[in-house]
């Protein structure tokens, strides 16, 4: 899997995991302290986040880090040895 399908992939679950909460893009934004449009970019699949804001995500989303990892790996169906830069 390319890095363009990869964060299409992660978008998609991440707008999935908001609509569940029944949050909004700005209402995650005001609880992760940034601005509604960069939640709208990953979910787009635009930017591929780093560690340190997935983290952040899944605090606002009040998942413990490995938890949501595991969820989007189940989602994704994630076989590492796809993944190539």
């Amino acid at each position: 899997m390319d890095k363009t399908a990869f964060n299409k992939l992660f978008g998609e679950f991440v707008r999935e995991k908001r609509m569940m909460l029944k949050l909004s893009q700005a209402q995650l934004g005001d609880k992760m302290s940034l601005d509604y449009q960069y939640i709208s970019r990953v979910e787009r699949g635009l930017i591929s986040p780093t560690l340190y804001w997935i983290a952040g995500l899944s605090n606002a989303m009040e998942l413990p880090l490995d938890t949501f990892i595991k969820e989007f790996a189940d989602y994704s169906d994630l076989d590492t040895s796809s993944i190539t830069n």
